[in-house]
């Protein structure tokens, strides 16, 4: 079912949380060769990650209220896309946490175009807050909470 969200892991898959939606791929999506316009894929993965946190009770917009949290910043990734996606194709992303540090953690979201692996994007997103006597935007620590729910260790 289109947005549909499931919360599990694959078998023989580490503790480390996962969560899954579905696209279904809009006319306005594409670009004129009838094809993914691949900026597209970049939103679909930053819902993905905003679902995946929301799946576990995590809320960014929360923790900005009340932890002085400052955002989820992009730090790096990679993509590889093998498959092209069209119009009306519905597609499954999963998105899981392959790692937990101190003050980032690294998503590895999957595309799959009925069983067929379509794309795969890595990411690592760095926890950041003011740090008021540096006057800057700095990493912070990733609250134990936060690090417990993300690493699988503790129930939503």
């Amino acid at each position: 079912m289109p947005g549909q969200k499931h919360n599990h892991r694959a078998e023989g898959e580490s503790r480390m949380l996962v969560n899954r939606r579905t696209v279904t791929v809009e006319w306005g999506d594409c670009d004129p060769n009838g094809i993914v316009f691949n900026p597209n894929y970049y939103a679909w993965f930053d819902a993905a990650l905003h679902g995946l946190l929301k799946s576990v009770g995590l809320s960014l917009t929360r923790m900005m209220a009340e932890d002085g949290i400052d955002g989820l910043p992009l730090a790096e990734n990679r993509t590889k896309f093998m498959l092209p996606a069209r119009q009306d194709d519905v597609l499954t992303i999963e998105t899981a946490v392959t790692a937990v540090n101190r003050c980032a953690f690294e998503l590895t979201h999957r595309v799959f175009k009925d069983e067929a692996l379509a794309v795969e994007y890595v990411e690592t997103r760095v926890l950041t807050a003011f740090d008021a006597a540096a006057g800057r935007v700095k990493a912070h620590p990733l609250p134990a909470p936060m690090a417990a729910l993300l690493s699988g260790e503790a129930a939503a």
